[in-house]
């Protein structure tokens, strides 16, 4: 083991830890844009748009089917108004149930 080298690449390694306290801003992905490489994408990052985009295209199909179903449009609009109203208690009730679950975590914390 040559002390020189050992010494040289400790330097270098405090070097680049005071260049990154320095340059406030900088971060992995731009040094290694620098050189042409990127960081694999995590599977998250992958997945997640792609059951947005299921999910979308599933409300828009059903979105469809329903104006294309023999029906007359009272009753179109009476199952879409009800539709709606369900959504929005769902939607409500999830925010109630989010919100007691983040004051409980406060108070427990």
């Amino acid at each position: 083991m040559d002390f020189n080298k050992t010494a040289a690449r400790l330097g270098s390694a405090l070097d680049a830890t005071e260049l990154t306290k320095a340059v406030p801003d900088f971060h992995l992905g731009d040094a290694l844009a620098w050189i042409g490489l990127e960081r694999k994408p995590s599977l998250s990052s992958q997945i997640l748009p792609a059951i947005g985009l299921i999910t979308v295209s599933a409300a828009i199909g059903a979105a469809v089917a329903l104006l294309l179903a023999p029906s007359s449009g009272r009753k179109l609009r009476a199952r879409l108004s009800d539709g709606f109203a369900d959504a929005k208690h769902r939607l409500s009730d999830s925010i109630n149930q989010l919100e007691t679950t983040q004051n409980h975590r406060r108070t427990v914390s």
